[in-house]
């Protein structure tokens, strides 16, 4: 059994989910959306990078030109601007591995390893409708054999692919 791939939805409450799929069934993990102030604190952070980087470049050029006789401060204010965009890189490459959901042979071993995991077995499923809601969304609806039903909306037309194979309505 293997993962054949994530996609985030949101349900009727307007809450996120991760869903990871799997031959076995789904498991439905809760996730923080960023909000527009972390956004926009996330774009700042982007930018302050990106302007130090660019402007210890600047300032190698300009010290090339103006202080011909030190010609070593080119070349440090020169490894300065790389050693700062290998930094920002890195840091940014540490986050997303944080944020990645580890791999998990099936199902059942996502639920036991994750607390906040709720998984949906395959054979529990009756039914899964998937349909468009206008442009944007994809809505799935599950029937499951003993329970309730349960719906997602995603704006990520994988959830569709995702879940082409499960039985049809």
């Amino acid at each position: 059994m293997s993962r054949r791939g994530e996609v985030s939805a949101r349900d009727a409450a307007g809450r996120w989910w991760l869903l990871s799929v799997y031959d076995d069934g789904w498991c439905a993990t809760p996730v923080a959306v960023p909000t527009p102030a972390e956004t926009r604190r996330r774009v700042r952070s982007l930018i302050s990078w990106l302007a130090l980087v660019i402007g210890l470049f600047a300032a190698a050029v300009a010290a090339g030109f103006v202080l011909p006789g030190a010609d070593w401060l080119p070349w440090v204010l020169l490894a300065a601007s790389l050693g700062t965009l290998v930094a920002g890189v890195g840091r940014a490459v540490r986050r997303r591995a944080r944020e990645r959901t580890p791999d998990f042979p099936s199902s059942a071993g996502h639920a036991a390893a994750v607390p906040d995991a709720d998984r949906v077995a395959r054979d529990a499923v009756r039914s899964v409708s998937v349909t468009r809601d206008g442009h944007e969304d994809v809505v799935m609806v599950v029937l499951q054999r003993k329970g309730r039903s349960v719906g997602y909306r995603s704006p990520d037309r994988t959830l569709g692919r995702l879940f082409a194979a499960w039985p049809p309505a």
